[in-house]
């Protein structure tokens, strides 16, 4: 029998070949596993750069919201037409870890003067690494004149409950710091807000008190503070560009001529001149004043003591029947505005005010409420914003038995283009939010 020969020496070979096989795949995967540990390692300490230089950001832009929320007014800026935006910070340190950069933009069609809409762009730098971020909101900045009707408290300055009853009409946006009180069933067009937890019902509720909001109610909303005086409206009065005057009454008539022109028929202490509006649109009176007529353009009128409506303010284009109408008007007083019980204002039934109207302290209110025959409607189309809400009638099971029943129409133009330097909320709104390529230069106009 023939023996097989067994070649050892090439089965050796085979094995080393395999052994080197088996080392370089270990190696590789050795390496892998190390290239893959710098590279988490590498990702971990990228996004604690990323978080850390985020919340830098977002700290910039926290401190730019702040800001705007703390003016009495709107922010006044000079955006337009491609200009510079405003700086507010300039590498500031903040946190002690970097630096922020501030630009405001005032949407660019409310340029050259106070504007509800502003875009904050905000860069945020790292220390040392130079890791950047930028940041970009624009943001509404809440005015007192998006209220059809605003209360701190829902009673008269002697404490009595004042009720919404069957009748009245609210459209618009209301809110109040106090507690809602309903008698019947009046009608909430818009939204409403109040602090209370609870409504008031004269009759306990539905079905005798049967209140229609439209829109719904919030319960627990925040306190809104209301300014603690017109000291921003005196210095905008101040200024080259507005009107101071004195007098107690200052009677203030707007007039408009047959060729559209408007003026101002100003009369203190038996004289009286005719002047022409202030660039800024800002009139105030030290003492007391009394105001009626036709607004033709955009004029605010503040005073430290009580403001009289002597008679009908109408808008020389109705807004009603135009929407493109840019007439506007603001009362602001440090005291109450009143309703005149006078000839003019009883001989034409229904009086119609077209404004936003403040009254700090105390109240919008009406002469002689209590007293006489009904008056027919208080017609408001624009806002009614009070301390301690005062009363323009009195009513019963039947309706209005004296004074006026109430006619408040929201004009919406005020959400976003304020009478001038009519104060603000102290707060703002978030409209839209993003992030910015980090090389963006921040400078830029951005609406």
């Amino acid at each position: 029998m023939k023996k097989m020969k067994i070649n050892t020496g090439n089965e050796d070979g085979a094995v080393l070949v395999i052994i080197l096989l088996i080392l370089v795949a270990l190696t590789g995967i050795v390496m892998g596993v190390n290239l893959i540990s710098v590279n988490e390692t590498q990702i971990a300490s990228n996004e604690k750069l990323d978080k850390q230089v985020f919340y830098l950001a977002e700290g910039g832009m926290e401190k730019s919201l702040r800001y705007l929320s703390g003016l009495s007014v709107p922010f006044l800026g000079n955006g337009a037409n491609n200009d510079q935006p405003i700086i507010l910070y300039d590498k500031e340190t903040i946190y002690g870890n970097g630096t922020v950069t501030s630009y405001l933009d005032p949407l660019d069609s409310n340029t050259g003067k106070p504007t509800r809409f502003v875009g904050v762009t905000v860069r945020a730098t790292l220390n040392g690494n130079g890791v950047s971020k930028v940041l970009q909101v624009r943001v509404g900045q809440q005015n007192f004149s998006r209220y059809s009707y605003f209360s701190d408290m829902e009673k008269t300055p002697g404490g009595s409950t004042i009720w919404f009853c069957t009748g009245d009409d609210m459209h618009g946006p209301v809110h109040t710091n106090d507690q809602l009180h309903i008698y019947g069933s009046p009608i909430f067009y818009g939204e409403v807000s109040t602090a209370a937890s609870s409504v008031d019902y004269y009759h306990g509720g539905p079905p005798q008190d049967n209140p229609d909001f439209r829109e719904g109610i919030t319960l627990d909303a925040s306190i809104i503070p209301l300014p603690a005086n017109t000291d921003m409206l005196l210095n905008a009065a101040n200024e080259a560009d507005g009107l101071k005057l004195t007098g107690n009454p200052a009677k203030l008539v707007f007039l408009v001529d047959g060729s559209g022109n408007p003026s101002i028929q100003v009369t203190i202490g038996g004289t009286t001149s005719i002047l022409s509006y202030p660039a800024n649109g800002v009139i105030y009176v030290n003492g007391s004043a009394e105001i009626e007529g036709t607004i033709r353009g955009q004029l605010t009128v503040g005073c430290d003591g009580d403001i009289r409506v002597v008679d009908n303010i109408v808008y020389y284009t109705d807004p009603r029947v135009d929407p493109t109408s840019t007439d506007l008007f603001g009362i602001v007083s440090d005291n109450n505005v009143i309703v005149a019980d006078n000839t003019a204002n009883r001989d034409s039934a229904d009086e119609t005010i077209m404004a936003a109207i403040m009254a700090l302290n105390t109240s919008w209110t009406v002469q002689n409420y209590s007293s006489g025959s009904p008056r027919g409607k208080l017609i408001v189309y624009g806002g009614v914003i009070q301390n301690k809400r005062g009363p323009v009638g009195t009513f019963n099971s039947y309706g209005i038995s004296t004074g006026y029943e109430k006619d408040y129409t929201f004009d919406e133009r005020l959400l976003d283009n304020p009478p001038p330097a009519f104060p603000t909320t102290g707060q703002v709104e978030k409209v839209s939010w993003k992030e910015l390529d980090p090389s963006t230069d921040i400078s830029l106009n951005f609406w």
